[in-house]
């Protein structure tokens, strides 16, 4: 198994002329991409980096944040995504608990960093260096040629943050060896970058598992193109689909729906160039696949299941499965080097058709959790990663997922965990209980509703409300709709828990 820096001295010599990245802010090639990424990596050992230690990276989707992943590599450092849609408190929180003596920072973000590190500095000593885009990254790029590769297959590369069902975000270690064997997983199973000329868009944020490792390291062992959009827009797929001749890309199926409801998919310049489209993350049924089908005559279509901590891909459902009634709601079958089993909550197997839990191992696993070997103990037990997400498994293989033991919603794409809004509204002195849930929805998934308990004679609405999370949390987090209700409208099991699925039945929201 080799290192991403084995990876960017190879194909500077086998595509050194290919475009390796394209974004907003430019063009690389394979063998522009490889000598940028070594005089970083001369800069930051210089700048006094040892092999192991972080580099925090504060960057939306550019060229600049693809060029920084490599250099950190390249210089045996680990890549540390930080999250842009984070408030200043939390991206705060990240900073201390990681403790990165760089952080490299795009332009655009640069008063987020300061707003964070003003934070910060009221709570501790520690003040990392600063390296902004422009004049002093450039600078810190030093020499020419290639750069000694000092990592290993087992080091860390990145860490790349999720939560947990404490609602706290965690960052999650991830080494050379579970990359590159995502990517193998990806390019065998998935065909990403397998094709002459390939050219993924990459339209989901790179501070995700998905982009990075699922999109843009594998096109890059491959030696193919990743065309790296800004952000999401109708008028932006149909563009760089069209101008860049884009053969695939990832889209979480809100997007997809999106795409489809308004036509975007027939697009000529789509139905010319576009290839295959993967998705994951949210939910998919029959009528969608039909409907993709209909307007991308020829493409092909691949729903995955994965977690960061798993590396992050375990399952995929196929383009030959997809118009399959008998695993419509499927979230297919184990990748190449993925093992899947259902276990009971004693660690035995389930049997075929019986809910148990996803556990899975294989070389893509994490290393652990940053700083939390018991988290990591807990969630590595015997010898299998528990996902804490709930499924069965059919006579076949084939993957269906039911629950999550975990109190995660996902929203358009993201993990929202319920426990980490409930804790903020209760910092609010008219909150006397708040409970979250996360409600079907048809365009995001699942929307981010709120129950709230006032306080005997406070006084508050949903709009002061938002307005308060707002200053701790990001935007996508905030409950779209809020209720309140009296403290004995809460049901609770004989044990005096709050019983969250009978809420949604009292409220009407389902079960």
């Amino acid at each position: 198994m080799r290192t991403i820096g084995d990876w960017i001295r190879l194909n500077s010599k086998r595509n050194p002329a290919r475009e390796a990245f394209v974004g907003v802010d430019g063009r690389v090639t394979f063998g522009e991409a490889a000598e940028r990424a070594w005089q970083l990596a001369r800069g930051l050992r210089k700048s006094g980096l040892s092999t192991g230690d972080g580099v925090g990276v504060l960057a939306g989707n550019s060229v600049f944040n693809a060029e920084a992943f490599l250099g950190v590599a390249a210089a045996g450092g680990v890549y540390i995504a930080y999250n842009w849609r984070w408030a200043p408190a939390e991206l705060a929180a990240g900073i201390l608990e990681t403790e990165a003596g760089v952080i490299l920072v795009e332009e655009p973000y640069t008063d987020l960093l300061d707003q964070a590190l003003a934070i910060v500095a009221e709570q501790s000593d520690y003040l990392p260096v600063v390296v902004k885009q422009g004049a002093e990254i450039n600078a810190l790029r030093i020499g020419s040629g290639q750069f000694e590769d000092v990592a290993e297959p087992e080091s860390p590369l990145c860490i790349i943050y999720t939560g947990g069902s404490t609602g706290t975000p965690k960052g999650v270690v991830l080494s050379h060896r579970s990359a590159l064997a995502n990517a193998i997983n990806e390019m065998y199973d998935c065909g990403v970058g397998s094709r002459e000329n390939e050219r993924g868009l990459i339209i989901t944020p790179l501070f995700h598992s998905a982009a990075l490792l699922c999109w843009l390291v594998p096109h890059f062992v491959a030696g193919a193109t990743s065309v790296i959009a800004e952000k999401f827009t109708d008028e932006a797929v149909v563009d760089l689909i069209g101008r860049e001749a884009i053969t695939n890309t990832f889209l979480i199926p809100n997007m997809m729906r999106r795409l489809m409801d308004g036509g975007v998919l027939s697009d000529p310049a789509i139905r010319k160039n576009l290839k295959s489209v993967h998705t994951g993350a949210g939910l998919l049924r029959m009528p969608d696949k039909e409907l993709f089908h209909q307007m991308l005559p020829g493409g092909e279509l691949y729903f995955r299941y994965g977690l960061t901590e798993a590396g992050p891909m375990v399952t995929r459902l196929k383009p030959a499965d997809m118009l399959d009634p008998a695993v419509d709601g499927s979230i297919g079958t184990e990748y190449l080097l993925a093992e899947a089993q259902l276990q009971d909550p004693d660690g035995v197997e389930v049997k075929p058709g019986e809910l148990g839990e996803i556990c899975v191992r294989g070389p893509g696993l994490m290393t652990g959790y940053f700083g939390r070997p018991e988290a990591t103990a807990e969630a590595m037990r015997g010898g299998w990663l528990h996902t804490g997400d709930l499924a069965v498994r059919d006579e076949r293989g084939y993957f269906y997922f039911r629950d999550r033991l975990k109190e995660m919603i996902k929203t358009g794409g993201e993990n929202v965990y319920s426990a980490e809004i409930e804790q903020v509204l209760h910092l609010h002195p008219s909150v006397l209980e708040a409970v979250v849930l996360g409600v079907p929805d048809p365009k995001w998934d699942e929307e981010v509703r709120a129950v709230v308990v006032l306080r005997n004679g406070a006084q508050t609405d949903a709009a002061e409300l938002s307005g308060f999370l707002r200053q701790h949390l990001a935007g996508y987090k905030i409950p779209k709709k809020m209720v309140f209700v009296r403290p004995e409208e809460l049901p609770r099991s004989a044990a005096g828990k709050l019983v969250k699925s009978q809420l949604k039945v009292n409220l009407g929201w389902g079960a």
